[in-house]
């Protein structure tokens, strides 16, 4: 009977511990699927249909720009933006499939789809653009806020962000373009503390935007980056850094199963030899 309780409190214990890194692998395959469906998506599109779409992104960022831009913060009980909410040409510029684009952050190891808005649906499943900021776009004089949650149990999403410091790169995937970001500044702000987000006429910027510390939420970090000229090998030698964290979790899930399925093995082989007594 004890052994039995024992066996039930590990299976318990277990599975808690379990839960954060099973799910995040669940939620990583669920991006790469809608990633590599956005990818596909582009391939398949013509050159014009292309065009057309980048010149809706432009027209809505010539717009913002000649407006007194309001932001309202993602992470506050408040509705969204009046101005963007129920805009039919903010919505339908860039809809490619659910997601807008893509963002790739090798120093934290995420690749994330982004979507429109920052409703809470769609910060639960990636990275939400800000409304009232500037659509991804390689041209000057835009600044796009892209922003997430760090403390979702089931996707990491920026959780580590506070790992990011002055230098590292990162890179948003709109359409048929990869955009360079050279991180130049990273800060922690107040949520009201909007001026950090407002636009440069000499500028490409994008400003990722999560919850600070983690799991208290009552600042907002700010990693601000810079567009540079993108060098594939840059992003490649990135990415190709082993991820040592990843490979403990997935080591710890087999060696969990293992141990479960060992206890599952002697039980059953101690219950058959009682029966035979």
């Amino acid at each position: 009977m004890k052994k039995s309780i024992l066996i039930f409190i590990f299976l318990i214990g277990f599975t808690i511990f379990s839960y954060p890194f099973i799910s995040n692998l669940f939620a990583t395959k669920e991006h790469y699927t809608l990633i590599n469906d956005y990818h596909e998506k582009v391939h398949e599109m013509e050159a014009e249909q292309i065009t057309k779409e980048k010149a809706k992104a432009r027209e809505h960022n010539e717009q913002l720009a000649k407006s007194e831009v309001v932001y309202v913060d993602p992470f506050s009980d408040e509705e969204e933006s009046e101005s963007t909410v129920g805009n039919k040409s903010y919505y339908d510029a860039l809809q490619i499939n659910p997601a807008i684009g893509t963002i790739h952050i090798p120093k934290i190891d995420v690749e994330l789809p982004i979507y429109h808005g920052t409703g809470e649906k769609t910060l639960s499943r990636g990275v939400g653009h800000l409304e009232n900021s500037s659509l991804p776009s390689g041209e000057l004089g835009t600044h796009s806020v892209l922003t997430a949650h760090r403390g979702l149990p089931s996707s990491k999403l920026f959780r580590n962000m506070d790992e990011m410091a002055i230098g590292d790169h990162f890179f948003v995937h709109v359409l048929d373009e990869t955009l360079a970001y050279e991180v130049q500044s990273v800060q922690i702000v107040l949520p009201h503390e909007t001026e950090w987000l407002q636009f440069s006429e000499e500028d490409n910027i994008v400003t990722l935007l999560t919850c600070e510390p983690y799991m208290i939420n009552t600042h907002r970090m700010l990693v601000t980056g810079y567009l540079v000229p993108y060098e594939e090998e840059i992003e490649s030698s990135q990415e190709e850094a082993i991820n040592l964290p990843f490979f403990i979790m997935i080591g710890i899930v087999i060696a969990g199963i293992f141990t479960i399925w060992l206890i599952w093995r002697h039980k059953r082989k101690g219950g058959r030899a009682n029966e035979e007594k």
